[in-house]
């Protein structure tokens, strides 16, 4: 079976096609960024960012089709992101899948963009062992899952706040570095000494086991501000060194103590800071020393990518078959609303 996917969640407009079934394989992807639109800002401008994916989400549509040598008639299922996300960015994309399936006669999935970061891994690992831990990190998501089967889980930790990857944008916003912040930071982590600034781990008044990463940033500005550190010194490395070490330390403490707590059989990590070569690096030295199975999405899978959403999308067909995949009524839901969700579960 040949699925189109299209995810236009935030800042990233991509469409893929994929084929299921007897061969499992992603037969194309194009993905148009919008870094360079938005780093002028430091963070994503929402109206940007909707109309960049309605200027080039049918080219990119017909681009994807044409790389993976499929017609458009040989596309049996659509799957697009429904939310959480940019709402008017997350409309573009549902209003163009809308039209491809009522065009075309096709069943239209829709996918939460979340559970697909938790998928994107199963793309390049084809047997993970449930139950399993599922660690999503990104600029605009933290949260710990927790699946005994892969459409049976539960929310066990989220951010209270900012998530890691806003607070990375965050840090190198205020120090004139460029966005994304991610990258930006992996990339001088190893010109500083990570052990020299001791940042504190945030302990939730409450006792719950949620995550905080605001306190970092405010750590890092105070203690910039009081040794006058100038990017481009050995105060400024040190000081992003032993910052991003702290996150990454804090992301892995958390992880395992909810491990240590579950019947765990897997552990997955994605989402964008996924990508970061240090906590790639601390999260399979601690897994390999605790015997626990770390399975990680290739680098082309951790950031927003259509490939997970169609792979989702099959998934959810086959186990629901008696939905109605024809309904054109969907509508999207936004992070905010997604956030709000999460505080009631």
């Amino acid at each position: 079976m040949y699925v189109l996917g299209i995810e236009t969640s935030c800042d990233e407009t991509a469409v893929a096609v994929i084929e299921r079934g007897d061969n499992n394989a992603v037969l194309a992807e194009a993905i148009k960024s919008q870094d360079e639109l938005h780093a002028p800002f430091g963070g994503i401008v929402p109206e940007i960012a909707a109309r960049s994916h309605y200027e080039v989400i049918d080219r990119l549509c017909r681009q994807a089709l044409r790389q993976a040598r499929v017609d458009i008639d040989e596309i049996e299922l659509l799957a697009v992101t429904l939310g959480p996300g940019l709402v008017g960015s997350l409309l573009v994309g549902l209003a163009f899948a809308k039209g491809l399936a009522m065009a075309h006669e096709l069943p239209l999935v829709a996918v939460d963009h979340i559970a697909a970061h938790v998928e994107a891994p199963f793309i390049s690992h084809k047997h993970i062992a449930y139950p399993l831990l599922a660690l999503v990190v990104s600029g605009g998501h933290t949260s710990l899952f927790y699946q005994e089967e892969k459409f049976g889980g539960r929310v066990i930790a989220k951010t209270r706040d900012d998530a890691a990857g806003e607070v990375m944008d965050k840090v190198a916003k205020h120090f004139g570095l460029g966005y994304p912040g991610g990258p930006l930071l992996d990339a001088l982590y190893e010109k500083g000494d990570a052990g020299r600034f001791q940042f504190t781990r945030p302990r939730m008044s409450d006792g719950g086991d949620d995550f905080s990463f605001s306190g970092y940033k405010s750590a890092l500005l105070r203690q910039a501000q009081e040794l006058g550190v100038q990017p481009g010194s050995k105060d400024f490395h040190d000081l992003l060194s032993s910052f991003l070490a702290a996150l990454v330390d804090y992301l892995l403490a958390k992880t395992l103590e909810a491990a240590a707590r579950l019947p765990v059989r897997s552990l997955l990590v994605s989402g964008g800071v996924s990508r970061n070569s240090l906590l790639r690096r601390r999260f399979a030295d601690a897994c390999a020393a605790a015997g626990l199975p770390l399975h990680l999405p290739e680098p082309r899978y951790c950031t927003d990518n259509a490939a997970m959403i169609a792979w989702l999308g099959y998934e959810k067909y086959l186990a629901f078959p008696n939905m109605n995949y024809y309904d054109l009524f969907l509508n999207s839901y936004s992070r905010a609303s997604f956030r709000a969700s999460q505080r009631h579960r």
